[in-house]
């Protein structure tokens, strides 16, 4: 008997640790605009992976309609930048437009358990790119990084 409960306990603890490595995947959003976009969409095979397109629904509400009901680790953004803005296909965030965005940023940290990578090399430079990064994590509650 001890046994049975010993191999039942086993399996349901591995069943909820392969669901768990599942959980803690990264996501990659890919800006169909960006330069490498079709290099990158083909790198990660559709695979925890959202390409936004130009449409009616602005990016954001793209990414947090592809998160719903998900928990990812790292969260990373391919996109247009420059210091103090990401320039989406349809969007662009900086400080002037973030307000507007507030909210659905505000409901990225429901889904991330680690950080936000931007894939870029100016968007967090320069004193307006430090003021950006400051209003995104205060919002958000995450990390916001450069890679």
């Amino acid at each position: 008997m001890k046994k049975q409960i010993t191999m039942i306990l086993l399996i349901l603890f591995g069943g909820l640790c392969s669901q768990g490595q599942n959980l803690s995947a990264d996501f990659m959003v890919i800006d169909n605009s960006c330069r490498s976009a079709e290099q990158l969409k083909t790198q990660f095979n559709g695979e925890n992976t959202i390409v936004v397109f130009h449409t009616k629904v602005l990016a954001f509400d793209q990414i947090t309609s592809a998160l719903q009901g998900r928990q990812v680790a790292d969260l990373h953004i391919y996109v247009s930048t420059k210091p103090g803005a990401l320039g989406f296909c349809n969007m662009t965030l900086n400080s002037e437009s973030f307000q507007e965005h507030a909210t659905v940023l505000s409901k990225l940290a429901s889904h991330i358990t680690g950080k936000i990578v931007i894939h870029s090399t100016d968007v967090f430079t320069t004193d307006k790119g430090l003021e950006f990064k400051t209003q995104l994590e205060q919002i958000t509650g995450l990390d916001f990084v450069m890679q």
